[in-house]
């Protein structure tokens, strides 16, 4: 049985991604050919392997699936890599997945895993706002160093968009982040969804103006996310299943990275750029061009 997600990881910029670059063909299409030599623009960003619904989407090797439905695509790891490096974000280790949608909607999902084993939710009503906060913000210092070495622009967190709370029902740990950048503002709300062997994460990246439409988007497609049988979060075997050995409070920092203080990595928020900063976002989602994108 699907396991029904009640909440869902948000990011959103304030920079405008136009709907006129974004509308077209919603299936993967082919470089489009330069008039001279018959090739694509070396200034041209790579296509995006994207996979159109129906189907049946894994995430991670036997780890989890989603089932998405037609009218949205899929990217598995090494498509959502180039998608993270074409819209200036960090990338590590833990991402898996993207979903997006395949009309003329602007906005993506990545999916991100963590296999620190059992988290324990005993603490889920003492989760200190403040205190995790200054934890955040002591990685975001860390993590725009490594933006800065890399020739990412800063992102820095300004405070709760909205504290962290759990959902004990479906095992679901919530907090939306402000952080702003030289492109404008951008909100991060992030779930995280415990599971027997580890903590997957789903953050929204998606523009202002259609975050009311996006949240209604992912939450009915994230109540199709499941663990592969054997890897949910009612499964764990106290004894013989490794357990990550910290709780809700320490997955919001960090997980075990917070007990050591190697905060580097922490704050790693995603974040969209200028349609123009990688020659028109409608590339990435693999459309055609539909007309020329403002600013």
């Amino acid at each position: 049985m699907r396991r029904s997600i009640r909440r869902f990881s948000l990011a959103a910029c304030a920079v405008l991604l136009p709907l006129a670059a974004l509308a077209g063909d919603p299936q993967p299409t082919e470089p489009e050919a330069s008039s001279e030599a018959g090739a694509p623009s070396p200034d041209e960003p790579p296509r995006l392997p994207w996979q159109p619904g129906p189907l049946t989407a894994p995430i991670g090797d036997a780890l989890a699936e989603i089932d998405l439905p037609e009218g949205y695509v899929f990217l598995d790891r090494p498509g959502t890599l180039e998608l993270l490096r074409q819209t200036g974000n960090l990338t590590g280790e833990s991402e898996l997945a993207t979903v997006a949608s395949a009309g003329a909607s602007n906005w993506f999902v990545i999916f991100e895993w963590d296999a620190s084993g059992w988290v324990d939710d005993a603490d889920h009503d003492k989760l200190d706002a403040d205190a995790l906060l200054a934890s955040l913000m002591e990685g975001d210092r860390a993590a725009n160093e490594e933006r800065k070495r890399l020739g990412l622009p800063k992102l820095e967190l300004v405070g709760w968009h909205e504290p962290p709370y759990y959902d004990a029902a479906t095992n679901n740990l919530t907090w939306a982040t402000e952080a702003k950048s030289e492109d404008g503002v951008t909100l991060n709300r992030l779930v995280k969804l415990l599971g027997r062997r580890g903590v997957m994460s789903a953050t929204l990246v998606a523009s202002p103006a259609e975050l009311p439409a996006a949240q209604a988007e992912v939450d009915r497609l994230l109540a199709e996310y499941s663990f592969v049988s054997g890897n949910s979060y009612a499964e764990y075997l106290p004894g013989t299943d490794k357990a990550a050995g910290y709780g809700l409070g320490a997955l919001v920092v960090g997980g075990v990275l917070a007990k050591t203080g190697l905060l580097a990595k922490f704050w790693k928020p995603i974040a969209a750029v200028a349609v123009a900063a990688f020659a028109g976002i409608q590339r990435l989602l693999g459309r055609k061009k539909a007309g020329a994108p403002t600013t």
